[in-house]
């Protein structure tokens, strides 16, 4: 006897296919190391001429982006939800609201005064995490960040960098895992 009741989907989203949510495509968690940043927004072919391999992200980040600092144990948390709006029968999907923590540690007095300026706070950039194997990325692009900060007695701070924003993922969150370390590796 044949089901035919349901059947498998049939539409996704551009550049996405069934194999895409296969376990083997989940990433798993990141344990990040390096953040960078540069001023404005990556545009779809600086991003893919951006992320091809280690060597290609590497010569991008030391001639665009400045590092800005390490990040913390519990590196950084991204929350999106979508707001269902309640008919009769169903909940449809409404407005997204995303919402972005990026936690540093170890930031100087200069960098802190640099994070808590209009140069950073009032600036559109775009933050560019990166693991020590340098194999997995996240880049955050193109938004403004709020500060907030505590200190230690060593001088040292810790600093969380924290952004909200509506609609959208696809073109403000990226993750890459797996990146090779030269083009056709």
């Amino acid at each position: 006897m044949a089901i035919t009741t349901v059947q498998k989907l049939t539409t996704f989203p551009a550049g996405t296919d069934a194999d895409d949510l296969a376990f083997d495509e989940l990433i798993e968690q990141m344990i990040g190391d390096d953040v960078y940043v540069a001023e404005g927004t990556l545009d779809a072919t600086d991003l893919a001429a951006m992320t091809g391999d280690q060597a290609t992200i590497a010569s991008n980040l030391a001639s665009y982006f400045d590092v800005l600092g390490e990040l913390a144990e519990a590196a950084a948390k991204v929350e999106s939800k979508n707001t269902a709006l309640k008919t009769r029968n169903y909940k449809v999907a409404g407005k997204r609201t995303t919402t972005v923590e990026i936690s540093l540690v170890g930031i100087s007095n200069l960098q802190k005064a640099f994070l808590e300026s209009t140069a950073f706070t009032g600036t559109t950039v775009t933050m560019f995490m990166q693991n020590t194997e340098k194999d997995r990325v996240i880049i955050f692009n193109g938004m403004k960040w709020a500060v907030d900060w505590d200190g230690t007695t060593d001088g040292l701070w810790n600093v969380k960098l924290s952004t909200e924003f509506t609609g959208a993922t696809s073109d403000r969150v990226y993750v890459y895992k797996d990146i090779p370390a030269t083009a056709g590796t």
